[in-house]
C-alpha cells in the first residue's frame, strides 16, 4: 500500500515558527516589565528592600510617575517642568506649601516595550532662607543614581540656582575623570532656575562642582566626596 506523505507548505511552517518566537519574546518581556516583575525585583534588591516593589506601567511618563507616587503626590508637589534625556524623562517638582528654605525633587521615567515605568527619584528640602540675590547660598545640589539596579550606572546631579549671575556650572574631577562635564540650565515659566547633568558611571567622587558667571568669574565651588548627597553651595569669597 502506497503511503502519501504530505508536506506542510514552507510558508506555513515559517509562519508558525515566527508566531512561537513572537509569543516567547512577549512572554519574556512581560515577565521582566510587569508590575512586580524581574525589573522591579532588581530595583527592590538594589534599594535594600525585603519585598518587591510593584511599579505600574503608564502610557505616558507623567502617568507612570503619578501611578507610582500615588494620588496624594500632586497634592504635595507641583511639577515645574519635564525634560527628555537619553531616552528617559526627568520630571522636576517643588513643594506646594510655603517653605522657609529651598526644595527640589526629580522623578525619572523610562520608555520600555510595554509602556513607561518609574525607575528612580528623590529630592531634598533645605531649611533656612530661600535662595535669592540676597542669600549667601549660590545654588543647591543633589546627586542620585539614574537607576537603582547594580552594577552602578549613570548618576544625576541637579539643583536650583539662586544667584542669577551664574550662567554655567561644570564638574571638574581628579585625574580619574577624563574631561569636564557641563550642566544644562533651565529657567521655568515661574522663574525657577534649575540645573542638571548626567554623569557616566566612570565618574567617581571626589569631584568639584564649580559655578561661573558669563564673565567666567568663579561664583561657587564645592568638592563632593560622597555619592547620594545634597546641600547648598555658598558664594565664593573674594
Amino acid at each position: 500500500m502506497l503511503h502519501v506523505v504530505r508536506r506542510m507548505p514552507k510558508y506555513i511552517s515559517a509562519t508558525g515558527i515566527f508566531l512561537v518566537v513572537l509569543i516567547l519574546a512577549y512572554s519574556t518581556i512581560y515577565m521582566i516589565e510587569k508590575p512586580g516583575g524581574i525589573a522591579d525585583w532588581r530595583i527592590s534588591k538594589a534599594m535594600g528592600l525585603t519585598e518587591t516593589l510593584r511599579v505600574p506601567l503608564g502610557d505616558t511618563p507623567e502617568e507612570a510617575i503619578r501611578q507610582f507616587r500615588g494620588s496624594s503626590f500632586e497634592q504635595i508637589f507641583k511639577t515645574i517642568f519635564r525634560e527628555p534625556v537619553q531616552g528617559d524623562v526627568l520630571q522636576f517638582s517643588k513643594l506646594l506649601q510655603n517653605h522657609s528654605g529651598t526644595d527640589l525633587r526629580v522623578d525619572i521615567a523610562k520608555k520600555l516595550w510595554l509602556g513607561w515605568k518609574w525607575t528612580s527619584g528623590g529630592g531634598y528640602s533645605i531649611g533656612g532662607d530661600k535662595m535669592d540675590a540676597s542669600s549667601d547660598s549660590a545654588l543647591s545640589y543633589m546627586m542620585m543614581p539614574m537607576r537603582w539596579e547594580k552594577p552602578k550606572g549613570n548618576s544625576l546631579l541637579f539643583g536650583e540656582i539662586g544667584d542669577t549671575s551664574i550662567t554655567h556650572i561644570v564638574v571638574k574631577g581628579n585625574e580619574a575623570v577624563a574631561r569636564d562635564y557641563a550642566a544644562e540650565i533651565v529657567k521655568t515659566d515661574e522663574g525657577y532656575i534649575v540645573w542638571y547633568m548626567i554623569l557616566p558611571a566612570s565618574v567617581r567622587v571626589p569631584f568639584d562642582i564649580q559655578a561661573y558667571t558669563d564673565q567666567n568669574e568663579l561664583r561657587a565651588k564645592l568638592t563632593i566626596t560622597t555619592e547620594q548627597v545634597n546641600g547648598s553651595i555658598g558664594r565664593q569669597k573674594n
